[in-house]
């Protein structure tokens, strides 16, 4: 269980920090400690000990393991451990390094930022126990307020008040339920409910999808102009590997998309590929989306005076076009072509007149099946493959923090690979760890580490990678290993199967002429189907009379709500 490495490594540091103390009685205590195996017996220990607790409290079964995880990075050690510590050489083996972390944990008590009192009632609630109750109430009547103190004596004060004193039926209530243990508990009950209603992307684990995100990656990012040999109107773009190939068609390409291309082969492909599987996966992972350039916009995290902007427009809808002229090559071993086919397949578009020309605004878009299957079967059933990353992926600058690009869609499918009950991190060498970010560490070594530093740091920041750390002496070199773990989230995602309840592809509605037929299907008249979207009538009759253009925006957030 990775609750009692969590201990475990708690345990370790402790013990770490005792050996180095000056104090010869404290060292002796850490050497005794850490003999033989009484630290992981002790890991054990304290885990049985918690999620004791954690049944007690009734928590839904589903959640409980994910609930254990959290609670044991903060848990308090003198909650696992009571009695004096003076007299640690007289205890059992395996409660010589519980008493010690008891004595010097450097955990302290605070009261969690994102919980009200409110919360840990009702956890308490949860319960059958009348002394349960007595304490919920406590927390709901303002009795227990002061624990919201980031001060430890208020906690003191409060037990030592006349309050708590004189009410006799919560004092014996609160020899029975620990308010600390109630409140690190109902935090982190609400983190994994909040975790669970996070938007994420879910990305395909396969090897194939891999190996395009790698090349797209391995593309020269220098923007020098490069002849690229054409054959039979194709143009390579990634050269045939091991397992595939990425060439663009060439015939009759306007400007704009030969320009779109050279950007799209610097970072902006990566980011706009983020965004593309983002919108896959708010459209209920189905690998088909009416693809919209006001979403992709708004995936990319742009505001809306970029957005409005006709030249970021214009663009923007540029290179994602250009996506839809590649085609995917998929080889066999012996290098044969297994399997040929658009990386977006377009099945219907959208324009708009801007100025005196006609500008992409939406099109249907269905993705590759191999780059997709991972995610949703061809049955219709969510796949097994797959990896979830954070949607703040999509927004990272792709000018500044590159590399944290890259390492976003990267390391997810990795530990997809690597996944266990036991094992949520991939270990990677300092060397591959910068091929995996698409850092060149040759000419200038510091300056590589430097941004490898940077971009793990910004990843961290959007929840796209938990901790790291270095396993060998030598950290921060090609020859050292480096574990990156996998964001608690994720893990939840992955190993504890906490999913949020499956998102139902809206309306597959673009223009005018669409949503009439999709209103006179479910034999609603204009005024009928106004009441049920919550717009106005002359809203629907506009959008009617407007058969072939592009349905307004507060038509099209008024159908995804009525999924």
């Amino acid at each position: 269980m990775i609750a009692s490495a969590v201990f475990l490594n708690r345990l370790n540091r402790i013990v770490a920090r005792a050996l180095a103390s000056e104090s010869a009685p404290l060292r002796a205590w850490a050497a005794a400690a850490s003999k033989d195996r009484r630290l992981e017996e002790a890991a054990e220990l304290a885990m049985s000990a918690l999620s004791e607790q954690i049944e007690a409290f009734a928590i839904e079964r589903r959640t409980r393991p994910a609930v254990l995880e959290r609670a044991a990075e903060r848990w308090l050690f003198r909650l696992l451990w009571h009695g004096d510590t003076t007299r640690w050489k007289t205890l059992p083996p395996a409660q010589i390094p519980l008493a010690l972390a008891a004595e010097q944990d450097d955990v302290t008590w605070s009261w969690p930022v994102n919980l009200a009192l409110r919360d840990v009632a009702m956890v308490l609630d949860q319960t059958k126990d009348p002394h349960a109750k007595l304490v919920a109430r406590a927390f709901l009547d303002g009795t227990l307020t002061p624990l919201q103190s980031a001060e430890a004596s208020a906690t003191q004060a409060l037990f030592d008040g006349g309050i708590i004193q004189a009410d006799e039926e919560l004092k014996a209530a609160l020899t029975h339920w620990d308010v600390h243990a109630c409140v690190l508990l109902a935090s982190a009950e609400l983190e994994v409910r909040e975790a669970q209603r996070r938007q994420i992307i879910a990305l395909d684990a396969g090897a194939v999808h891999h190996e395009m995100l790698s090349g797209m990656r391995d593309l020269p990012k220098d923007r020098r102009v490069r002849k690229t040999p054409v054959r039979d109107g194709w143009a390579e773009i990634l050269y045939p590997g091991k397992q595939l190939g990425l060439r663009l068609s060439v015939q009759d390409l306007p400007e704009r998309i030969v320009h779109a291309v050279r950007e799209w082969k610097h970072w902006q492909g990566l980011r706009h590929w983020a965004a593309l599987q983002l919108l896959f996966t708010d459209a209920g992972r189905t690998g088909r989306i009416r693809w919209r350039l006001e979403d992709h916009l708004a995936a990319l995290g742009y505001a809306d005076r970029s957005r409005r902007d006709p030249k970021v427009r214009t663009t923007v809808a540029a290179e994602v076009e250009a996506l839809t002229r590649m085609e995917l090559a998929i080889y066999h071993p012996d290098g044969t072509v297994r399997l040929r086919g658009p990386v977006l397949a377009v099945t219907q578009r959208g324009e708009a007149m801007q100025g005196s020309e006609w500008a992409l605004e939406g099109m249907e878009l269905v993705i590759h099946p191999v780059l997709y299957e991972g995610v949703r079967k061809a049955s219709g059933e969510i796949g097994r493959l797959w990896a979830p990353a954070p949607m703040e992926l999509a927004r990272i600058d792709h000018i500044r923090q590159p590399h944290a690009l890259a390492l976003g869609l990267i390391l997810p499918i990795r530990w997809r690979w690597s996944l266990s009950d036991a094992v949520d991190y991939v270990t990677l060498t300092g060397a591959k760890l910068l091929e995996a970010a698409g850092i060149d560490v040759r000419g200038r070594p510091s300056k590589a580490w430097t941004t490898l530093r940077q971009s793990m740091d910004a990843l961290q920041r959007v929840g796209g990678l938990g901790r790291y750390e270095w396993e060998s002496e030598h950290p921060w070199s090609l020859e050292g290993r480096c574990r990156l773990y996998q964001p608690q989230w994720a893990r939840e995602r992955m190993i504890h199967g906490i999913m949020p309840p499956e998102t139902v592809a809206p309306p597959s509605i673009l223009t005018g002429g669409e949503f009439a037929t999709w209103r006179k299907a479910k034999n609603w008249t204009q005024e009928q189907a106004a009441e049920m979207l919550g717009v106005s009538r002359w809203t629907v009759l506009r959008a009617e009379r407007a058969a072939d253009e592009e349905l307004k925006q507060s038509l099209l957030e008024a159908l995804h709500k009525l999924r």
